[in-house]
């Protein structure tokens, strides 16, 4: 996985991965599987987001403000109190109205019932938001620098995840939108076709002019 990323899951090792288990209710062996794909699915929303100038700095501005990575220092006591802090308004901000569909996407991929699965959400998003603030301020990144930051781990953490087509149908992928915006190449009437319309109507106009001209000769000589 990728190198934040990995970070984040080393330190969600150990007794802090006992602590998750025991809060949401799962196997260890459950949540330390369902983990990595909580984060990546976190990370490509908060990457797409920050895709347009406007959404990478409101999140530079969230990160310097309430998220300065000591959320680090003691992950035991924040997982034990994790619903006295501001994941569900982090989710917010991140998936919007996306959030039901981002639970029923990976409860079906991980196994995990849609109520353990937002737990984990809850519990993961301010994780990942103290990361981002971590190395952002070690860092110095600038708000260009972060959005390409998370596309790069966003990236990385999809290849090894398997969470790509989830984020296309619940974030709207990439290669949706670009297929969407796909028009039909306007028909155009070939040059040929144009001479061959020209050259009929030629034709007629001869046509009738010789069916004139035959008339009057025969009108002038009396048969008609």
């Amino acid at each position: 996985m990728s190198s934040m990323l990995e970070s984040i899951m080393g330190m969600l090792g150990g007794d802090a991965l006992g602590k998750i288990s025991q809060q949401i209710g799962v196997p260890k062996e459950k949540a330390q599987e369902a983990l990595p794909d909580v984060m990546a699915v976190l990370t490509g929303a908060l990457a797409k987001n920050s895709s347009k100038p406007e959404g990478a700095r409101e999140l530079s501005d969230a990160l310097a403000k309430d998220h300065d990575g000591s959320i680090l220092n003691n992950l035991s006591d924040y997982i034990s109190n994790y619903k006295q802090g501001s994941g569900d308004g982090i989710l917010g901000h991140v998936l919007g109205n996306s959030r039901p569909t981002v639970e029923k996407s990976l409860s079906a991929k991980t196994g995990l019932d849609m109520g353990s699965i937002g737990s984990l959400l809850t519990m993961a998003a301010p994780i990942l938001m103290g990361a981002l603030g971590k190395t952002q301020r070690n860092q110095g990144l600038s708000v260009s620098s972060l959005s390409n930051l998370l596309g790069q781990e966003s990236n990385q953490a999809q290849s090894l995840t398997g969470i790509g087509d989830i984020l296309g149908q619940i974030l709207g992928g990439v290669t949706q939108t670009q297929g969407t915006q796909q028009t039909q190449p306007t028909q155009q009437t070939s040059p040929v076709a144009t001479n061959k319309k020209r050259s009929g109507c030629a034709s007629v106009l001869i046509v009738l002019v010789i069916a004139v001209v035959v008339f009057f000769l025969l009108r002038a000589c009396g048969i008609l």
